[in-house]
């Protein structure tokens, strides 16, 4: 079988998985660089990639650096924000990573139908929470190499000698996978990538591993919402890129890099002024020069919509829209722009903004409402987004429907200027959730 064939063979295995898996459930491949046997969607990789030859640093293992464990660590995963947040309970250590997830699941009538795949354990279990054990040699392995395709028997040294974490069955933290025959291990794309794994650099999933391996288990929180601390703040990495949520420009760190604000979102987002063209960093989506919403004679830079960032998700009221270029109005792409999505407890300033069967509740020419419908005690619920509930609320005008939040997450579902509060259900007060309320 030619090269080209494995990796045409590779591709159409992984479409046709039904539950996201990068890794067996067998106790019996329990040392360092055992090979694992099933099917590994690898759709990042060129034929270079698969090259038989010159595997190199790919089959070494790398060295775990000596850093001091963590007494209680914790991570949380936070799917749309694209971040690993590793903490340390009973210390000051605070660290955030960027990882690539699972890509966004197409397939209706599949559990994450238009849901990263990486949401299947939260979907199929009930429960954000799940564990990594350390004692377990397989759940929690220095120096993971091969990957053998299951129909030819090939081998392919893509996890390159990096630690491989398992948190729940099938789904684990490993390295990069992006040219895994490099000496570090590999290059991280930042993205909805894999299918349903959690990919970060390959220095970053060194130090997490040297980080927990001192304690027994350790607790992994998993959430579609990009995390938020207690003041509301979003939780990212410190070398923010143009999309980037902020609260003041020097939160731009990259040359030229600004604070806008995003009118729909309440929040500030990382641009830059540009005529015609923007600069790009690597393994991010292309960016693009845009007129500004709010100034159409002069230029902002944001991104293209691709599959690093499907429907630009990543982006807190963000939608993708086709654009011109600035200056060059015959050259159109696909972009990320401030706008709202619609569904119910969205952002909003008119019903147009809302999809089909919601309307915006509570705008003003100045701030936005919320996309809401009318309800008679329940609410429906959309792939992809935050469960919703039916309350009696004035504000809006009665029973509507409002989005549910998480009090534990600091109500990261929640847009700005609202508050996540218990309320009871329109018509039977003994049902109660907490719900995200605008203030």
């Amino acid at each position: 079988m030619s090269h080209a064939d494995l990796t045409r063979r590779i591709l159409i295995s992984c479409t046709l998985l039904a539950v996201a898996a990068c890794a067996p459930e067998d106790p019996n491949l329990d040392q360092p660089g055992d090979p694992l046997t099933e099917d590994l969607p690898l759709g990042d990789l060129d034929e270079g990639d698969m090259k038989a030859d010159g595997w190199g640093a790919a089959t070494t293992c790398k060295e775990i650096p000596d850093l001091a464990p963590l007494a209680d660590p914790a991570i949380t995963i936070s799917i749309d924000g694209l971040t690993l947040h590793l903490i340390d309970r009973a210390g000051d250590y605070d660290a955030v990573f960027p990882v690539g997830v699972g890509s966004i699941n197409s397939t209706q009538g599949e559990t994450t139908y238009n849901e990263s795949r990486s949401m299947f354990p939260v979907l199929a279990d009930d429960t954000s929470d799940f564990t990594i054990k350390t004692t377990d040699n397989y759940n929690f392995n220095p120096c993971r190499i091969w990957w053998t395709d299951p129909a030819t028997g090939e081998e392919v040294p893509v996890f390159a000698g990096l630690p491989f974490l398992r948190w729940r069955g099938a789904y684990g933290i490993h390295g990069p996978i992006t040219n895994y025959r490099a000496q570090n291990g590999g290059e991280l794309k930042r993205g909805y990538v894999s299918h349903g794994c959690v990919r970060m650099e390959a220095a970053d999933i060194l130090e997490l591993y040297a980080r927990v391996r001192g304690v027994t288990k350790v607790p992994v929180h998993v959430q579609r919402a990009p995390e938020r601390d207690d003041a509301g703040t979003r939780v990212d990495v410190a070398d923010p890129w143009i999309g980037a949520e902020c609260s003041a420009d020097a939160d731009c760190s990259f040359t030229g890099g600004f604070c806008k604000v995003n009118a729909y979102s309440a929040r500030g987002f990382c641009t830059k002024q540009c005529t015609t063209y923007c600069p790009d960093r690597e393994h991010h989506p292309e960016s693009f020069c845009v007129a500004d919403p709010d100034d159409a004679d002069q230029g902002i830079c944001t991104v293209k919509e691709t599959g690093l960032n499907h429907e630009c998700r990543p982006q807190d009221h963000f939608i993708a829209v086709e654009q011109s270029r600035l200056n060059q109005p015959w050259k159109t792409a696909r972009v990320c722009m401030p706008g709202s999505r619609g569904w119910i407890g969205d952002h909003c300033f008119v019903d147009q903004d809302c999809q089909e069967g919601n309307r915006c509740a509570g705008a003003t020419t100045e701030a936005p409402g919320i996309c809401t419908q009318s309800c008679g005690g329940y609410c429906p619920d959309s792939p992809g987004a935050p469960a919703t509930f039916c309350i009696d609320e004035p504000s809006l005008g009665g029973a509507n429907c409002v989005r549910r939040c998480s009090p534990e997450s600091n109500g990261s579902e929640c847009p700005a200027d609202s508050i996540c509060t218990p309320r009871p259900r329109s018509t039977n007060s003994n049902v109660v959730s907490h719900i995200c309320l605008p203030h």
